[in-house]
């Protein structure tokens, strides 16, 4: 609903822009009555003709006896072809007020969980200006959906980055350090260059052909289960469609009924894919689909990583035992979206629900810390690894009447043989790991006063670890080790997927996703006209392992957003609003004085401890969606 926050998901979806070619064979062309007389016999009876034996054909005088007749040249044309783009152009401005709390971004005395303005750090001999808590940035991106419909059956799909998240004003035309003065333009991106990334990335392409029997799909495709707190690839977060285009259906049928809304989430910054091949069809005599995959999350060292020269044509896996192997297995009761509202409208109870199982396995593991491109593996860097994992994934959607319910469980079991060459056990033996992790959200929402105002609770949980970040006010999950410490023999981390939005700041900016978390979140939306909604929430949120907090206590705080969007034809246009006030769990603690083995890292009041200040963000967004 807001800028940078799932609220955007309620943001209208714009027609597809689609081009029907349809190319007809005209090799042969149907003569046409003359509008004129012709002085013969008439129409449909034929001039008799004279008794006795028939004349000879005449023969065509550039034509051989021998020459065989050639028949006509088939058209090698399509005869049926559409393509379809989807997409969006979105601008995004942030406005960043005080994310590092008060604190200082010092790794020596425990960090901060935003970074600072570069001039905040500078030292007093080279600083130039004051300390301005604020930060202010704008980026871009342009994002298409071509989609190939050879045939009805038959379609090939794409997804394309232009500018991808590209800070505006962040490749400026001019060199240092008068480039401001002397260009005034921008240069396209280009990674390891003048940017972190490059003008143009490809980030899908598959395939989907419908049989008689199942929808095979094979390719780099979008993942998604449910709401998308483990898999979620990018769509808005109120439809069904990313689950549909995920697993069930083809694309050219996922949005059956018309109203199951295919549009993006113009504030997602990631969006799950995988290498997937899968098969799905219906179970005969019921109202289920199932689905099973075979995917491809690792394949360790190819010949395009070692040799340039062999990886310039086709490259190949170096070996298998170090491979990562995924099963997928899945089944789900999905409604068309206006066969769901329908039942509602009628005061039947509406169900549609979804289970998946993903078993990941890998034997040997390979230590390519070594290796550079174009240079030779070594066959002596396998090390031991041994990881079994089960995620099991159900997610259910209930409607009755005006009332919607939906929730989405999700957990992981397994374990990891050895990870003492990553963290080295105290005995010097094996370091084995056990993997034990939960994520929940549930969610009721309803409508009053003609669906004008919207208003309903979301409860989310997600598990944590005892095990602190390295610099322990960095609460980031970049800065995160998801590797058990010495003698530590579990992981209980579950992190939501980071497209899964709940707010503007905390889990969003100074967190990175939900993790170590249990929160409330109620939240409404009113319709001041046809096309200008305001929405408003508050998330207050407690830690699930009190121990790896910076302040080492319960809450981590209490936030309040609002936002305020003009939704019309495929423009979008909104300004949202938020502030966190942190609680203890955010704050720094004062080391003891005197003390030679400190609780807390942070130092003094005078070095970067003390209690948490309040956030602000104001974000503007702007979009065009096709």
């Amino acid at each position: 609903m807001f800028a940078r926050s799932p609220r955007l998901a309620s943001i209208l979806a714009a027609p597809a822009f689609t081009v029907a070619l349809t190319v007809v064979s005209a090799s042969t062309a149907l003569a046409q009555p003359s509008p004129m007389p012709s002085g013969g016999p008439p129409a449909g009876e034929e001039e008799p003709k004279p008794q006795g034996v028939a004349e000879a054909a005449p023969k065509a005088a550039t034509l051989m006896a021998t020459t065989p007749a050639v028949p006509a040249r088939r058209d090698t044309r399509k005869k049926y072809d559409v393509v379809r783009l989807d997409g969006y152009l979105r601008g995004r401005g942030d406005w960043f007020k005080n994310f590092n709390l008060g604190f200082a971004d010092d790794a020596a005395f425990g960090g901060a969980p935003f970074a600072q303005p570069l001039t905040c750090r500078a030292t007093p001999a080279t600083a130039v200006t004051g300390c301005d808590d604020t930060i202010t940035s704008s980026n871009l991106r342009l994002r298409l959906e071509p989609r190939f419909e050879l045939t009805n059956t038959m379609a090939v799909h794409t997804q394309i980055d232009l500018l991808d998240n590209i800070v505006m004003g962040s490749t400026p035309d001019g060199s240092a350090p008068f480039g401001a003065f002397g260009g005034g333009g921008t240069v396209p991106p280009l990674a390891g260059g003048n940017s972190d990334r490059n003008s143009i990335v490809v980030r899908r392409a598959w395939g989907e052909v419908a049989t008689a029997l199942a929808l095979i799909k094979f390719g780099r495709m979008p993942d998604h289960f449910g709401l998308g707190i483990v898999a979620n690839s990018g769509r808005r977060a109120d439809t069904d469609y990313a689950t549909w285009e995920t697993l069930w259906m083809p694309g050219a049928e996922a949005n059956v009924g018309g109203a199951n809304d295919t549009s993006m989430d113009l504030d997602a910054d990631y969006g799950d894919s995988v290498d997937r091949l899968m098969i799905s069809a219906e179970i005969p005599g019921t109202a289920l689909r199932a689905a099973a995959a075979y995917d491809y999350p690792s394949t360790g060292l190819t010949t395009g990583q070692t040799d340039a020269a062999v990886g310039a044509s086709q490259p190949w896996d170096l070996d298998d035992v170090d491979d990562v192997s995924q099963w997928m297995l899945a089944v789900a009761k999905m409604d068309a979206p206006a066969d769901f509202k329908e039942q509602m409208d009628r005061g039947d109870l509406a169900l549609n629900f979804a289970g998946r199982l993903t078993y990941r396995s890998q034997g040997l593991d390979y230590d390519a810390s070594g290796v550079t491109t174009g240079g030779a593996a070594d066959p002596d860097g396998f090390v031991q690894r041994g990881v079994s994992q089960y995620i099991g994934d159900a997610w259910v959607k209930l409607g009755y009447k005006k009332v919607l319910f939906e929730a989405e469980v999700a957990g992981a079991v397994g374990s990891v043989d050895t990870v003492s060459d990553i963290v080295p056990s105290a005995d010097g033996g094996a370091h084995q790991v056990d993997i034990r992790t939960l994520g929940a959200v549930a969610r009721v929402t309803t409508t009053a006063f003609d669906d004008k105002l919207g208003y309903g609770l979301e409860l989310g949980l997600a598990t944590g670890d005892d095990a602190d970040n390295a610099v322990e006010g960095r609460t980031h999950l970049r800065n995160a080790s998801f590797t058990p410490a010495t003698n530590d023999h579990s992981m209980s981390r579950f992190v939501f997927d980071p497209d899964y939005k709940v707010d503007l700041i905390l889990f969003r900016e100074l967190i990175g996703a939900v993790s170590n978390a249990f929160y409330v979140r109620p939240r409404m939306s009113y319709k001041l006209t046809k096309a200008i909604t305001f929405r408003a929430q508050n998330v207050t949120s407690a830690a699930m392992k009190t121990v790896s907090t910076p302040g080492n206590d319960t809450f981590w705080g209490t936030e309040f957003d609002g936002d305020l969007g003009y939704d019309s034809g495929g423009f979008h246009m909104g300004l949202a609003y938020g502030v966190l006030f942190p609680l203890a769990a955010m704050d720094h603690p004062d080391s003891e004085a005197n003390d030679p083995n400190p609780e807390f890292p942070f130092g003094t009041n005078s070095q970067n401890a003390g209690v948490s200040g309040n956030a602000h963000t104001f974000q503007f967004r702007l979009g065009i969606e096709f």
